[in-house]
C-alpha cells in the first residue's frame, strides 16, 4: 500500500511538472502567435504613411472620435488660481507675460459672439487641431485639454500610445520614434487626418505639445475677407498655407512656416500635400529622416507653387508667435545681425516690430507653453484671474 501511495505521489509530481512545461510552452506559443498576427496585420495594412492608427490594444484600424473633446468639454478648474494669476514683475507692474497679455493681446470675444449669432446664415469655419507628442510626455496633455484644445471643432493628440481619456492616438510611421525623425511622424499624421477627416473640416492646424492656440482669434482670421479672397471665396477652394513665416538661413526663396506655433492649411492644401506632393521622390523626401518637418512641408508646397502667406496684421504685428508672450515683449535684436549673434532676425523676412507691438492684438498662437504657464495664459486671456 505504501509503495502504491509513493507511486501515486510520483505520478502527481510528474503530471504537475508536465503541466508547468505545457503552460510555459503555451505561453511562448501565444506570444509567438501574437507577434505573427501583428506582423501579418502590418503586412496586410496599407504602407506608410497610410497605415492608419492603433487602438489601446495595439490593433490597427482605429478611428479616433475627433469631435469628442469639443462635444464633451472640460469645465475650468479654479485650483491654484491665486498662484497662476500672480502679476509678478517689479513694482507690481506685472512680468513680461502679464504685460503682453493685459496691455496688448486679447481674445476677440465680441467678434466671436457676433459670428456665432450669424452662424445660421454664415456657417463658422470648422477647425481640426492636432498636437504631436510621445507617451513619455502625456503629462503635458491635460493642460491643453482643459484650455484651448476643447475649443477646436476636431481635436487629436498624435502619439505613441492610444489613450481615449487623453485623446491620444498611436499613429505608426516609417523609421524610429526620435526627434531626428519627426518628418516621418508628421507625414503619417497628415495622411491619417486626410484619410479620416478631410471632408469634415475646413482648416487643419498642427503643432507640438507646447503650443497654445487662441482658437476664437484663429477662426475669425480664417473667416475674414482677407483669407476668403486668398482661398478663392466660399468653401475655400484654393490651397492656402498660413503661419509664422521664416526664411531659411536668410534666403527669401526658401520660405517656410515655423512649426513652433504651428501652421494652418485648408482642405485643398491638405489634399494637395498628402495626395499630390508627399509621395514624390526627390521633392518631398518620402523616406528622409529629419527633424525639420516644417521646412519639408513648405518644400512640398513650394514645388506646386504654394508659398507661406504673410500673416502680419494691419499694424505689422505677428499673429503666429514662435516664443512665449513675455519673450516677444522683451526681445531686442543684437547690434550686429548674423547667424552667429542671433538667428531670429536672420530668419525673419520683414522688419521686426519690438515691444508690445511685436504681437498682433488678435494673436493666434504662442510656443514654449507648458503646464502652469498654459493655464496662466488662459486664465489671463479669458478673465479667470481676479480683477
Amino acid at each position: 500500500e505504501e509503495k502504491k501511495d509513493d507511486d501515486t505521489e510520483e505520478k502527481k509530481d510528474d503530471d504537475t511538472e508536465e503541466k508547468k512545461d505545457d503552460d510555459v510552452d503555451n505561453t511562448g506559443k501565444e506570444e509567438d502567435a501574437k507577434e505573427v498576427a501583428v506582423l501579418q496585420e502590418e503586412s496586410e495594412a496599407r504602407p506608410h504613411p497610410h497605415m492608419g492608427a492603433r487602438d489601446a490594444d495595439g490593433k490597427l484600424g482605429y478611428v479616433h472620435d475627433a469631435a469628442a473633446l469639443h462635444t464633451k468639454g472640460i469645465p475650468w478648474d479654479d485650483r491654484d488660481t491665486q498662484k497662476i494669476c500672480r502679476k509678478g514683475g517689479q513694482n507690481g507692474n506685472g512680468d513680461a507675460d502679464w504685460r503682453m497679455l493685459t496691455q496688448k493681446v486679447e481674445v476677440d470675444l465680441t467678434g466671436h459672439r457676433e459670428a456665432e449669432e450669424r452662424a445660421a446664415e454664415f456657417p463658422r469655419a470648422k477647425i481640426f487641431c492636432v498636437v504631436y507628442t510621445v507617451a513619455a510626455t502625456h503629462d503635458r496633455i491635460p493642460a491643453i485639454l482643459e484650455t484651448w484644445g476643447q475649443k477646436c471643432d476636431g481635436f487629436m493628440v498624435a502619439s505613441t500610445k492610444t489613450d481615449t481619456d487623453l485623446y491620444t492616438v498611436e499613429i505608426p510611421h516609417q523609421g524610429d520614434e526620435h526627434y531626428q525623425n519627426i518628418w516621418q511622424k508628421v507625414r503619417s499624421i497628415w495622411s491619417y487626418i486626410y484619410d479620416n477627416y478631410a471632408d469634415d473640416y475646413d482648416f487643419f492646424h498642427i503643432g507640438g505639445d507646447d503650443l497654445y492656440l487662441i482658437v476664437e482669434n484663429l477662426r475669425l482670421y480664417l473667416e475674414s475677407e482677407e483669407i476668403l479672397k486668398l482661398a478663392g471665396g466660399a468653401g475655400y477652394p484654393q490651397p492656402i498655407f498660413l503661419g509664422r513665416r521664416f526664411q531659411e538661413q536668410g534666403n527669401k526663396s526658401l520660405m517656410f512656416n515655423s512649426g513652433g506655433s504651428g501652421y494652418t492649411m485648408n482642405r485643398a492644401a491638405l489634399k494637395a500635400l498628402v495626395v499630390d506632393q508627399m509621395p514624390k521622390e526627390g521633392v518631398c523626401g518620402p523616406h528622409l529622416r529629419t527633424f525639420a518637418e516644417d521646412v519639408m512641408v513648405a518644400r512640398c508646397f513650394r514645388h506646386m507653387g504654394l508659398v507661406p502667406y504673410d500673416t502680419l496684421d494691419y499694424a505689422q504685428g505677428e499673429r503666429y508667435m514662435p516664443f512665449t508672450p513675455g519673450a516677444h515683449f522683451q526681445y531686442t535684436p543684437p547690434k550686429v545681425i548674423s547667424m552667429q549673434t542671433d538667428w531670429y532676425p536672420v530668419y525673419t523676412p520683414h522688419k521686426l516690430v519690438l515691444g508690445l507691438d511685436h504681437c498682433a492684438k488678435h494673436s493666434v498662437a504662442f510656443h514654449y507653453i507648458k503646464g502652469d504657464l498654459m493655464r496662466r495664459i488662459h486664465a489671463i486671456l479669458y478673465g479667470h484671474c481676479p480683477k
